[in-house]
């Protein structure tokens, strides 16, 4: 693990033109720095500036002595700061050049440049923050709609740590009620613990299910829910794109095959962030460029949340229509005929008739909030699941699903009058996937993992 008594800096506001520029310095010589390059009005130096307070002046060239910017800086010491270390912020003019120039002088004095998510990461290792926490705090900066950032910003106050403890703390009591029983089987007390065990491991199981419930909810708030349009070439999928995301995205023509590969985007709809995708249409065909969009449908079809096949109201319904349709028996479909602008051929009707289909017009875009409320009411959300949800990401929702299982494993295992030191492996395997989520128990190439996707600055 990299040297954490450094002291590192970077630029923590997006580049380019803007009002000001924030340069960001974390660790033990922080201060030293600051004092070398700062120059207050009045003569007053850094060292005088109290905690948590703005001080006014210049930031100077080190090597040259040339005044660089104009700036408002601050100190915020160890260990009541984002890092747990000592940090000190620079504000200056907005634009590349100035802020640059700064933050090299800031580097000629020892400082060095800081990895992407080093600060986050620091504050985890100092133990300001747990994992969930870090995490949540590239999830906020990552949100899609008001929705995912208030669940993420629930994520960060710790409501899901919170949760996690709960459920901890009625597995390690399961655990000392069974090793009373290991360490004094002269006292006949097997079937009162083994009711105390059971209790505890129910009220464990009754919290990690909701909270399961919750996480699968979260992570498409956090991550989108992946919407894939699909159905036979000329149905009007294109158009329906166009029409959800409100903007020509698609090229549109009368001409089969048009999509020859996957368009998406991200659409709000009732809060909940949606990756809509538009395939290509599904059908045989010798054009080999066609066939390799084909193939991305398919795959597109497998990896989707909820399917919206488009059917072609305005043509008979087709063999090709049934095909693909047999596709989708394991997925969640919403069925859609389009082109209500025109006739709608009664084949059509009669085919989709037990699907309870969403009838509409993506050219007039008739229909179309009914298809997102549909589309809302399949993902299994409404106001209440929304604020429960609490965004998680896919390493969270997946160690979650491994926790449950393990704790499911105990209790039939306890049940079947299974020795108790199985149980007691289950439990503990149950627990060490909520250690891993929290950060009690992760390697360090995981921690890398995690904090190399945060931006740099944070």
């Amino acid at each position: 693990m990299e040297n954490r008594t450094d002291t590192i800096a970077a630029i923590s506001s997006a580049m380019g033109l803007s009002g000001i520029s924030i340069v960001r310095i974390s660790g033990q010589e922080a201060f030293v720095v600051m004092q070398k390059i700062y120059r207050g009005v009045k003569g007053k130096t850094f060292e005088e500036i109290k905690n948590k307070q703005l001080g006014y002046g210049h930031i100077v060239d080190v090597r040259t002595g040339n005044i660089i910017d104009e700036v408002l800086v601050s100190k915020h010491r160890a260990p009541y700061s984002y890092t747990g270390e000592d940090i000190a912020e620079i504000n200056c003019h907005g634009g590349q050049v100035a802020t640059q120039a700064i933050l090299q002088s800031v580097l000629d004095c020892g400082a060095r440049l800081a990895e992407g998510g080093e600060f986050t990461k620091r504050a985890f290792l100092n133990g300001r923050i747990d994992l969930v926490q870090a995490e949540a705090v590239m999830d906020i900066i990552d949100a899609k709609t008001r929705a995912s950032l208030q669940a993420a910003q629930n994520r960060l106050k710790g409501h899901l740590s919170d949760e996690l403890k709960e459920i901890k703390t009625y597995l390690t009591d399961a655990l000392a009620y069974i090793g009373v029983g290991i360490e004094y089987p002269e006292y006949d007390i097997e079937e009162a613990q083994d009711e105390a065990v059971f209790t505890l491991l129910a009220k464990a199981e009754s919290k990690l299910q909701t909270l399961q419930k919750n996480a699968v909810r979260g992570k498409i708030l956090n991550e989108g829910l992946k919407v894939a349009i699909v159905g036979k070439p000329n149905a009007g999928k294109s158009m329906l794109l166009n029409a959800l995301i409100n903007r020509e995205r698609a090229i549109v023509t009368d001409i089969a095959g048009t999509t020859r590969d996957t368009i998406s985007e991200y659409i709000n709809i009732r809060q909940i962030p949606v990756l809509i995708i538009d395939t290509a249409g599904i059908r045989s065909t010798e054009d080999v460029i066609e066939k390799i969009g084909v193939a991305r449908s398919l795959e597109v079809i497998e990896e989707a949340d909820i399917v919206l096949f488009v059917a072609d109201g305005s043509r008979a319904w087709e063999e090709q229509d049934d095909e693909i349709c047999a596709r989708l028996k394991t997925k969640r479909v919403i069925y859609l005929i389009n082109k209500s602008d025109i006739k709608i051929h009664p084949s059509v009707e009669e085919r989709l008739s037990n699907k309870n289909p969403v009838i509409l017009s993506a050219r007039t875009k008739e229909g179309l909030e009914e298809l997102e409320e549909k589309i809302v009411q399949e993902a299994g959300f409404s106001e209440e699941v929304l604020a429960a949800a609490l965004s998680a990401n896919a390493r969270q929702e997946e160690l979650i699903a491994k926790a449950a299982a393990s704790l499911r494993n105990g209790q039939e295992n306890l049940s079947r009058g299974m020795v108790v030191d199985l149980v007691e492996i289950d439990i503990r395997d149950c627990l060490e996937s909520l250690y891993q989520i929290t950060g009690q128990s992760v390697g360090e190439d995981i921690i890398d993992r995690i904090f190399a996707n945060f931006c740099l600055g944070k």
